[in-house]
Formats: C-alpha cells, structure tokens, sequence
C-alpha cells in the first residue's frame, strides 16, 4: 500500500476492527537490530543482509538465519 508516496504497511486488528499503518522501514542498514513481525511470531536479530524487497536476519548468538519480506522488518 502507498500513501503520500511512502509504502507502508496496513494493520487490522480483529478483536475491535482496529486499524493502523506505519511506513516501510527505507534506511534500514546491515547490522541494524531489528524486530521481524510474522504471522506466528515476533523475532529479533541483526539485519544480516538488505535487498530492495527482503532482508536476511540473524538470530541472537546466531542461532538461526531467515529471509523475510522487507516490509515484515521494524527497526528496534
């Protein structure tokens, strides 16, 4: 989703109808701890490499390495 020319991303909370949109992370960097949304969870770890459309995170002490969708990524 787009607004004012930004990406962002659009939450839905289903309890209460709830909803809410924050901005696409644009200045996330290598190394830059983050926060990975999915649907059955929450991660943190280090941004271990950054493409356009998706990042690969490494877990705390290493212990696990994942591609996840760009949008998905939440500086911390």
């Amino acid at each position: 989703m787009t607004v004012a020319g930004h990406d962002v991303v659009g939450y839905l909370c289903d309890h209460c109808a709830h909803t809410w949109s924050r901005p696409v992370e644009d200045d996330l960097e290598v190394y830059d701890v983050v926060r990975v949304d999915l649907p059955g969870a929450t991660l943190y770890g280090t941004a271990w490499q950054v493409e356009a459309d998706r990042v690969q995170v490494r877990g705390t002490g290493g212990d696990w390495l994942l591609w996840v969708e760009r949008w998905r990524v939440i500086v911390h």
